[in-house]
């Protein structure tokens, strides 16, 4: 019985040595994954997947942290609501390529969005990775025409560290 035990831990404890834990930057790091056009019945869609890594784990906004700074929606005395970049953690922007062939930002419309708390607050901190998926919706992305589009995009943690940005490859976005 003393022998199975003592192999039972050897081997414990060699299996266990195998899994070291990665070590990532305190900013998060994205890479993509996938980015297409879909035609749906009464909104047409971009998805987007991105693969992401964070050391510290700090990705994602939920609720109670919409509502303290720096997330909160700015509000100014006349009762207008005022843009504030750090309510939302991930950005999108879409650019469509022009008659010279070359990409330019579509100013027209923002995409900037909240992804939700990859990791619950008690949960220690620690090295996090995997994918995140987002769409964007329009009813005519590029009013009544169709063309080429990219997306940049790029993510920031709740300490407001903004990640490399990313490009995706060219893809149609189709009129209906």
């Amino acid at each position: 019985m003393k022998v199975f035990s003592y192999l039972f831990i050897t081997l414990f404890l060699g299996f266990t040595s195998c899994f070291t834990v990665p070590e990532f930057p305190m900013a998060p790091s994205i890479s993509l994954n996938t980015a297409f056009f879909q035609e749906e019945p009464q909104t047409d869609y971009i998805y987007l997947t991105i693969n992401y890594k964070d050391g510290d784990g700090d990705l994602g906004l939920n609720t109670n942290d919409l509502t303290v700074s720096p997330f909160t929606e700015f509000i100014d005395s006349a009762g207008t609501q005022i843009r504030n970049p750090n309510h939302f953690n991930i950005f999108p922007v879409l650019q469509r390529k022009n008659e010279q062939g070359e990409y330019e930002d579509v100013l027209a419309a923002n995409y900037d969005g909240i992804f939700p708390r990859l990791r619950e607050a008690n949960f220690k901190k620690g090295p996090i990775e995997g994918t995140l998926q987002y769409k964007m919706g329009s009813i005519n992305f590029f009013g009544q025409d169709s063309s080429i589009a990219k997306v940049r995009i790029y993510i920031k943690d709740r300490n407001l560290n903004k990640s490399n940005v990313i490009e995706t490859p060219p893809f149609p976005v189709i009129y209906r």
